[in-house]
């Protein structure tokens, strides 16, 4: 992860929760279910699970699943949340991944929402959650759509049409993409288009 973000997102973790984020965690969740594949929900990551807005919003699709991130904070706060509802079928996990060769668990399917944005190597991170599923498993990636850096945009986000090619390259196939945010339509330009891209690990 991109030096001092894991500190960042510690002290962030208390009040991340705001309304606009879990808003905006509802709809990527919807985005999520309309290109997931519910043969594939055995097991399941959230990776860079962040307060676990996405995740909790998912959970009654699997039958476990698995909360992922480097910031322990973040964890905490999702863990918090696990015992209020009382949850049996979910994990967590603290893990620094830049610090890791793999990920430590398999999956039928793995989420990461805008994480991508922060991590200084994509390739090698792609690479590692494609050898973290199972075979025909699904990867389900949110992210902002890469723009200009102007007053009202940071420039963070990621290309999609870039995004699939880096996924091809590494083995992915049957790539899907659905915009489910447009910041132009929705907030006159001042936040990022946010879309999620299905790719599936071949079975062979």
């Amino acid at each position: 992860m991109i030096i001092g973000h894991i500190d960042k997102f510690n002290q962030l973790a208390a009040t991340y929760d705001t309304p606009k984020n879990i808003e905006m965690a509802k709809r990527a969740a919807e985005a999520i279910r309309g290109l997931m594949d519910k043969k594939q929900t055995n097991q399941a990551i959230d990776f860079g699970c962040g307060t676990g807005l996405v995740g909790l919003e998912l959970i009654d699709e699997f039958d476990s699943l698995v909360f992922v991130d480097a910031s322990a904070g973040m964890i905490k706060e999702v863990e918090k949340k696990l015992t209020e509802v009382n949850v049996k079928k979910a994990s967590t996990l603290c893990l620094d991944i830049e610090e890791e060769d793999t990920l430590p668990i398999k999956a039928d399917t793995i989420v990461i929402s805008l994480v991508l944005h922060h991590i200084a190597d994509t390739k090698k991170l792609l690479l590692q959650l494609y050898n973290a599923l199972n075979a025909n498993g699904q990867l389900l990636i949110v992210e902002m759509q890469k723009q200009a850096t102007t007053p009202y945009h940071h420039g963070h986000g990621i290309d999609s049409a870039d995004l699939k090619h880096e996924l091809a390259a590494i083995g992915f196939e049957k790539m899907q993409i659905d915009q489910f945010y447009d910041a132009e339509k929705e907030s006159a330009g001042q936040e990022a288009s946010r879309y999620v891209l299905s790719a599936r690990k071949p079975l062979s």
